[in-house]
Parts: structure tokens; sequence; C-alpha cells
């Protein structure tokens, strides 16, 4: 009867320690004229891989606002900005 504990237990702490890993999280690739916005806000500071993983996460999204000029509105669709974001027009 020990034995057969001793399995049941271990698979209780396999299960349990499996659940507690987070899941994979998806690629939410950026669409062009949100990815050059991105890049165009970038720190200088942050490598841009990083910086992209930072703003896949909706915290970051809402403490870092990206900042849109009318140069970027004319050359870029304006439509076509991921609305998960907020822009704020700068000179």
């Amino acid at each position: 009867m020990s034995k057969h504990l001793l399995y049941l237990l271990l698979v209780i702490v396999l299960c349990a320690s499996w659940a507690q890993t987070p899941p994979a999280r998806p690629a939410q690739p950026f669409n062009p004229p949100t990815l050059a916005v991105l890049l165009a806000n970038r720190p200088a500071h942050i490598e841009p891989e990083q910086w992209l993983r930072m703003m896949e996460d909706p915290v970051n999204r809402s403490q870092f606002p990206m900042r849109v000029t009318q140069a970027m509105l004319d050359t870029l669709d304006g439509t076509q900005l991921d609305q998960r974001f907020q822009y704020v027009p700068a000179r």
C-alpha cells in the first residue's frame, strides 16, 4: 500500500509543478505601420527585440504612450495603427 501512496504523491507533485509553469505566449506580430511607430519611439538604451517584447505586454503599452508626428501620419496609414496602444500627437 505504501508504494501506491508514494506513486500517487509523485504524480500529484509532478502535476502540480506542471500546472505552475506559465503557458507559452503566442507571438503577436505587429502590422507594419504599428511596427514603424514602435521602433521610432524606442528608447536608445533598449535593444529593438527587447523593446518589441516589452510592448507585447498590456501593462507596458499603457506606461509608454506612442508619440506620433504629423510626418509619420503623412507617410503611414493612421487607420491601420494598432488600437491597443495609446497614441499622443507630438511636434
